[in-house]
C-alpha cells in the first residue's frame, strides 16, 4: 500500500511546488520598496518642474472686476464663472470657452489681441494678462487655468482609458488610482511614459517598485502623457494569489482515481 501511495505523494508535492513557484512574489507587486541593504528613507527631494506651455494647449481665462458694467462686458467676450465652472463644464464647453496656443505660440485674446504664451508657465501668462487688462480697466484681475488636460493609461491596469485631470498636477500613483490600480500581472519595474514635445516623442521607463521614483523628474505627469504598463513575461502561466481551490480539487480528484484503481 505504501508503495502504491508513493507516486501519488510525489505527484501532490510536485503539483504544490509548481503552483507555489507560479505565484507572483510580493517583491514584484509592492510599491516604493527600499533597496536591499539601504537604510529606509522617509524624506525625498521632490522635483516639481513647472509645466511650460506649448502649441495645442488650451487656456481658460476668467476676467474679474469690481465694476458691474465691466463684468458684463467681460462675460460677453471671455469665459467667466464661479470656482466650480471647470468641473461642471463638459469638454465641449471648455473647448468653446478656451483659448488655444497656436503654432506661432500666441493666444488670440479679446480686447488685447495676440498674447504670447509658448514657452511660458501658466502663472506667467496670468501675470501678463492681469497687467495688460489692468492698464485698460483699473481693478481687474485675471485667472488662467490649463484645461482639456488629459492623460491616457493603457496595458495592465484595471480601468484603461483616457482620464481628464482637473488639478494643476498629478503624479504617477494618482494616475494609477484613477485607473483603479495596476493588475497583479503588471510589470511595475517597466512602466513607460510616452511624452510628446512638439515634433519629438520620448519614451521614459520608470520603476515604481523603487522609492527613488518620488525624486524622479517624471514623477509628475504632463498633459497628453500616455502611460503604458507592460505585462510580466510569466503572465500566461502565473497566478496572482495561491490557488487553494485548484490544489484541493486536484488532490481530491487524484484520491478518487487512486481509490478507483485500488
Amino acid at each position: 500500500m505504501k508503495t502504491r501511495l508513493l507516486p501519488f505523494k510525489l505527484f501532490c508535492l510536485s503539483l504544490i511546488g509548481l503552483l507555489v513557484f507560479s505565484c507572483i512574489p510580493q517583491t514584484k507587486m509592492k510599491y516604493l520598496q527600499n533597496k536591499e541593504g539601504e537604510t529606509p528613507k522617509t524624506e525625498f527631494q521632490t522635483l516639481q518642474p513647472g509645466y511650460i506651455l506649448k502649441p495645442g494647449d488650451y487656456l481658460n481665462v476668467r476676467v474679474l472686476s469690481l465694476d458691474q458694467k465691466s463684468n458684463e462686458l467681460f462675460s460677453s467676450v471671455v469665459a467667466t464663472g464661479g470656482a466650480n465652472m471647470y468641473t461642471n463644464s463638459t469638454e465641449q464647453e471648455l473647448y468653446l470657452k478656451s483659448f488655444m496656443v497656436n503654432d506661432s505660440g500666441y493666444i488670440n485674446f479679446p480686447l488685447l489681441g495676440y498674447v504670447y504664451a509658448k514657452g511660458l508657465s501658466v502663472a506667467a501668462v496670468e501675470k501678463s494678462l492681469t497687467l495688460s487688462m489692468d492698464s485698460l480697466i483699473k481693478g481687474t484681475s485675471v485667472v488662467v487655468k490649463l484645461v482639456l488636460y488629459n492623460i491616457s493609461i493603457l496595458g495592465e491596469v484595471n480601468s484603461p482609458g483616457q482620464i481628464t485631470i482637473y488639478n494643476s498636477r498629478v503624479n504617477i500613483f494618482q494616475a494609477f488610482a484613477l485607473a483603479n490600480d495596476l493588475t497583479g500581472f503588471a510589470d511595475r519595474s517597466k512602466v513607460q511614459i510616452v511624452r510628446t514635445d512638439g515634433t519629438k516623442t520620448n519614451i521614459i521607463v520608470l520603476n515604481v517598485l523603487d522609492k527613488d521614483i518620488i525624486s524622479s523628474p517624471y514623477y509628475y505627469l504632463q498633459p497628453n502623457d500616455v502611460i503604458y504598463v507592460e505585462p510580466m513575461k510569466s503572465k500566461s502561466f502565473a497566478f496572482e494569489t495561491f490557488p487553494y481551490g485548484l490544489v484541493y480539487s486536484t488532490i481530491g480528484l487524484a484520491l478518487v482515481i487512486l481509490t478507483f484503481f485500488k
